[in-house]
């Protein structure tokens, strides 16, 4: 599984939420930088499917100035 449909991101959504006690705030500028992150890379995370569910990993973000030692 490359994609989460609508449906399945509600869902997932309703999983995580409830998990965090019931309320998550975020804020505009959150939003923002993960519609349109600083490397250009559209998402951040990988989604595989299991036999029993679904996993999502957060994929870290391209520096576009390269990596820093």
């Amino acid at each position: 599984m490359q994609y989460l449909s609508d449906v399945n991101l509600r869902a997932i959504l309703s999983v995580l939420i409830g998990r965090a006690g019931g309320t998550i705030e975020i804020s505009n500028a959150e939003l923002y930088d993960a519609m349109l992150p600083d490397s250009g890379q559209a998402e951040r995370f990988r989604v595989e499917e299991l036999r029993d569910g679904v996993r999502l990993t957060l994929v870290p973000g391209r520096d576009p100035n390269g990596p820093h030692e």
